[in-house]
């Protein structure tokens, strides 16, 4: 197996934390809800892009800017809970630990949508009180 095998390999089967986080800003308490495959790096991320001037959320970005980046937090609103067994039935990775699956991973990433949507759906975080994008007719 070749090395970059064996660290996708690693990395799908490690531990990780996914879930919805919401980033509140502290004078207005308007919020922006998202879900991250990668919770433990997610405010990194975000705060980077918004440090950088090229978060896809303008009203989120305009805001930030506005307040030179004072009073955001950065929270956690629900992990996803992982099954010990998502990973059985792959291939098999690097001292026998199983390889996550490609019906794994879409199972991940579709419970994750929905975690997303719950909350979206119980939080309205949607323009102008928060800086969600209203969602389109249904």
């Amino acid at each position: 197996m070749n090395r970059r095998k064996e660290l996708q390999n690693e990395f799908g089967v490690k531990g990780r934390a996914m879930g919805v986080f919401q980033i509140v800003n502290g004078r207005d308490g308007k919020r922006y809800v998202a879900s991250s495959p990668t919770l433990d790096s997610a405010w990194r991320r975000e705060k980077f892009m918004l440090d950088a001037g090229s978060h896809p959320n303008s009203a989120l970005q305009q805001a930030y800017k506005a307040q030179a980046g004072a009073d955001f937090r950065f929270g956690i609103v629900e992990r996803l809970a992982l099954d010990d067994g998502a990973g059985q039935g792959g291939e098999e990775a690097e001292a026998g630990k199983p390889a996550l699956g490609r019906g794994a991973v879409r199972a991940y990433r579709d419970a994750l949508k929905r975690l997303e949507r719950k909350w979206l759906d119980e939080l309205r975080p949607y323009e102008p009180e928060g800086y969600n994008r209203a969602p389109a007719e249904r």
